[in-house]
């Protein structure tokens, strides 16, 4: 199982400024394969959420393909690519992307029934209680904390069943001992035979990655 990405490259057009593109990705090359953790470092700016989120079907690159099963995922119809997406792909967004009308099972739920999969309710419950939030499952997003919502959006993504599993700063707004227990399940994804790719600040991420690279100004570096 390998997602293969090659001679990617993506300009978004400028307003204003010298020249009239502004190339937050050049030319990446890259290969995600089942059972690797993959660690992407670097500086804000340098590109890494503009290259997970071409790796992970939501942005068209500019140049270049992203290839799942033989075939380039942007060659497929809208509604190929999304129903793809559901059922293949699972994303830990740097943000905060709660459904503030469902409560935390059900946010972590919602993936699979998008997907028409039976709700992974067992795996769920695991992850929440491992994750600490299991007391919280019937509570609304808008009473949570930052770090609460963060362990809600990782196990959001794991429960999901995917093959691949993108993180965005999975660590954000957690303390220590949280930013540790998630980069071990984040792991252990891996182990299970996902494919997992995680973009981070955090130094103690160096110490889970099968593959780790660097992100300097658009360009991808082996470490």
């Amino acid at each position: 199982m390998e997602l293969v990405a090659c001679g990617l490259d993506r300009r978004f057009r400028r307003n204003t400024g010298d020249g009239n593109f502004f190339e937050a990705v050049h030319r990446v090359d890259l290969t995600l394969r089942g059972g690797e953790m993959t660690v992407l470092t670097g500086r804000s700016g340098s590109g890494k959420t503009t290259l997970m989120t071409m790796l992970a079907g939501l942005l068209p690159p500019s140049d270049g393909t992203v290839t799942l099963d033989g075939k380039d995922i942007y060659s497929l119809p809208d509604t190929e690519l999304s129903r793809l997406r559901a059922r293949r792909f699972a994303v830990i967004p740097q943000g905060n992307a709660a459904l503030s009308s469902m409560t935390v099972m059900e946010n972590i739920l919602f993936p699979a029934a998008l997907a028409g999969l039976d709700p992974p309710v067992r795996q769920a419950g695991t992850l929440m209680e491992r994750l600490g939030i299991l007391r919280l499952k019937e509570v609304w997003p808008g009473e949570l904390s930052g770090g609460e919502l963060r362990r809600m959006s990782v196990a959001r993504a794991l429960a999901a069943g995917t093959d691949f599993v993108f993180a965005d700063e999975p660590t954000a707004d957690l303390d220590d001992e949280n930013t540790i227990l998630t980069l071990e399940i984040l792991k252990e994804a891996a182990r299970t035979g996902k494919a997992v790719f995680v973009v981070t600040h955090e130094r103690e991420a160096a110490d889970y990655a099968d593959v780790l690279l660097r992100m300097d100004a658009g360009k991808l570096i082996t470490i």
